[in-house]
């Protein structure tokens, strides 16, 4: 029992100080809803990385924060109504393949 509320205060750690998602200033009930549920997409989708990172034996390497700036750096260029990604630099295309992140199983 120890051990899940520990895992569980890591969470809430990481939710307020990695993800900043800490102050909300929203009065509207809808409004918070949501903001949590963002809140927890977030949370969800940085330990869903931190496993990866862990998986990989990378932790001493990279943090969730780097590996996120530097997949910031893909961009969609739309044109004649053609989505397709921008150039991918060549230090992302090494992380992603460090990381086994696959670009072509995402539509």
């Amino acid at each position: 029992m120890w051990k899940d509320r520990e895992n569980i205060e890591i969470a809430f750690d990481a939710l307020k100080n990695e993800l900043e998602n800490d102050k909300t200033y929203l009065s509207d009930d809808d409004a918070v809803r949501g903001y949590f549920f963002i809140s927890f997409i977030s949370l969800y989708f940085y330990y869903k990385i931190l496993n990866i990172i862990k998986e990989k034996k990378l932790t001493h390497k990279i943090s969730v924060n780097e590996v996120l700036l530097e997949l910031s750096r893909i961009y969609e260029v739309s044109y004649d109504n053609k989505k397709k990604l921008g150039p991918i630099p060549e230090r992302v295309s090494k992380l992603m393949k460090n990381l086994g992140i696959n670009l072509k199983h995402i539509p």
